[in-house]
């Protein structure tokens, strides 16, 4: 007999460990939008006079707790909830005569509807705060600077005149005044609302400035599950592309494959395509030397590996026919095929590694966005006509293939053709980056982008639940408390910000959620609130008790309903 022990034992450490890391990050996650929202019922009774008998995080059996004064303050067993008991809460129980005026369905409805708005009040403006303490926390972080880095081939900026390296000073609406760009992401906020309207550009290039630039943006579909949008666009990227080439013309290549990653040309270091074009310019259509690191597949089974080999290529043509010998195959700026599927459509068109597209359908491509962008007109059984650069023509089908929706569990086909941009990543991201600058956000730019967030969050979630409730979203995708326990768990090892901004995002739903007139839950009240309000005159004992009993009934169904949508995506 063999015994497992003292192998076994970092194992369960580790699984013991693991487990607890989980338990915590739900225990903090739920327990804090639990305490967040009850916290917001707990205050206003208290502000308004009435009698708070108990605040409870869960329901069920008692596990720990004290009272302090009036109130007790109590940890219950079930986790998937919490409550504030308030004197005279009931209809069917008679208020004792210590507590009249102090019963919360005795107070008027305008401050009943206080204390039940109180509840996802909080929970809206608890998002709204780990906002505005995550902008706080972001003071000195290294993030691009408004330097152009790529410019997309035929985007506004390209034929506006933008270049590589450029500095873009601001930016200004028709009728507004100039709004300076700090950060290139304060260009996507400026640019974004203007698809289609000519702005104004202040730009500075080697030191001084341009004559102001007028670029239009160009209109860009942005889609997520909830919604698509359009918004404009121009073109720039804060980084360099790579010095990733293929050649133009196999002939003239000097040794260069397609997907070389250039490092040196003529003796100087090249760090990104900046450095290869300042290299190329200078060699004026001489052949330089280049040293180059290729990919080299490692042939085995079930397996896609690659080793990388550095290379000394001399006496490399850098001109053929007066136009450049090699170009750049970044996806961002070319359309250079990098792998094709064995079997697939493309495969089968005689596609094949090094290939660039020039047409798709009649329509002239220069980039992978713009290959993209037209493969939202393919259709199944309908043949795709693509012209390639060296003037061959292929036609290929596209293949139906099918996949399992992530939250739904059910099967659903897309489109597929079967050939891919590179998607190596040999060059560090961060030094690529044209330009790096310090974050500097201050109280009231913190505040401010806080309040955007939100408002945007609060949108996205009353758009989704609008489409649920109309069918428009399957209400599978609606999640419980399995769902949650996994994305707090996620969550949490992704890290702290990934965190907050997880319980953000559950908090405001849980806000929005508890605000749908259903009796009991917060919704509800402010119905009968505001019900009470309009016909001046209460409602009756029995009308509050079959509201009560249809409310549970319906949160009855909702919670099997959802704990089923939790076990199927568990299972699946």
């Amino acid at each position: 007999m063999t015994s497992r022990g003292p192998l076994a034992a970092p194992r369960l450490t580790t699984m013991a460990n693991e487990f607890l890391f989980k338990a915590g990050s739900i225990v903090l996650l739920l327990g804090g939008l639990i305490f967040v929202h009850e916290l917001g019922h707990f205050i206003a009774a208290k502000l308004l006079g009435v009698k708070v008998l108990r605040f409870s995080i869960g329901f069920g059996p008692r596990l720990f707790g004290f009272t302090r004064g009036e109130t007790e303050y109590r940890v219950a067993a079930l986790p998937l909830g919490g409550y504030v008991k308030m004197a005279g809460d009931d209809p069917s129980e008679e208020l004792p005569a210590a507590d009249r005026g102090r019963g919360f369905l005795e107070q008027r409805p305008w401050r009943r509807f206080v204390i039940a708005a109180a509840g996802p009040g909080m929970n809206l403006v608890f998002p709204a705060l780990i906002y505005f303490a995550i902008g706080l926390a972001q003071n000195g972080k290294i993030v691009p600077g408004p330097r152009v880095g790529a410019l997309a081939p035929g985007s506004p900026a390209a034929l506006a005149g933008l270049e590589p390296g450029d500095r873009i000073l601001s930016v200004a609406a028709p009728g507004d005044a100039p709004k300076p760009v700090r950060y290139f992401a304060d260009l996507r906020e400026l640019v974004s609302p203007h698809p289609g309207t000519p702005l104004a550009f202040e730009v500075e290039r080697e030191g001084r400035r341009l004559p102001p630039m007028t670029i239009a943006p160009a209109r860009e579909r942005e889609s997520n599950p909830i919604e698509t949008t359009v918004r404009g666009v121009i073109g720039v990227t804060p980084a360099y592309s790579p010095a990733v080439v293929a050649p133009v013309e196999a002939a003239s290549a000097g040794g260069v494959e397609p997907f070389d990653l250039v490092v040196a040309a003529a003796g100087k270091d090249v760090k990104h395509a900046g450095d290869l074009k300042r290299a190329l310019e200078e060699a004026r259509c001489v052949p330089i030397d280049l040293k180059v690191v290729r990919e080299r597949p490692v042939p085995l089974p079930g397996a896609a590996l690659s080793t990388y080999d550095a290379l000394a290529l001399t006496a490399v043509p850098t001109c053929a026919g007066g136009k450049p010998s090699f170009a750049l195959a970044d996806p961002g700026v070319s359309t250079f095929i990098a792998a094709v599927a064995s079997g697939s459509p493309a495969a089968q068109a005689g596609l094949r590694r090094g290939d660039a597209i020039a047409a798709v359908n009649g329509h002239p491509v220069r980039s992978f966005r713009d290959i993209n962008a037209r493969s939202s007109d393919f259709k199944a059984s309908e043949p795709v006509a693509l012209a390639l650069t060296d003037g061959r023509q292929v036609t290929l089908v596209p293949a139906e293939q099918s996949e399992v929706d992530e939250f739904t569990r059910e099967a659903r086909t897309r489109l597929v053709l079967g050939f891919f941009p590179d998607q190596r990543t040999l060059v560090d991201p961060a030094a690529l980056l044209a330009e790096r600058v310090p974050l500097h956000i201050g109280p009231v730019d913190a505040g401010r982008h806080a309040v955007a967030n939100l408002n945007e969050v609060v949108r996205l979630t009353v758009i989704g639940i609008a489409k649920i409730a109309k069918g428009d979203i399957s209400f599978k995708t609606v999640g419980g408390p399995i769902m949650l326990f996994s994305i707090a768990a996620q969550a949490a090892e992704e890290g702290i910000e990934s965190f907050l901004f997880k319980m953000a995002l559950i908090s405001v739903n849980l806000g929005l959620m508890n605000l749908l007139p259903i009796p009991v839950l917060d919704g509800g009240h402010i119905a009968t609130c505001l019900l009470e309000t309009v016909t001046r005159r209460p409602l009756s004992v029995r009308s509050r008790e079959i509201a009560n009993m249809v409310g549970i009934i319906l949160l009855v169904m909702l919670m099997i309903v959802v704990f089923k949508n939790d076990i199927v995506r568990l299972m699946g």
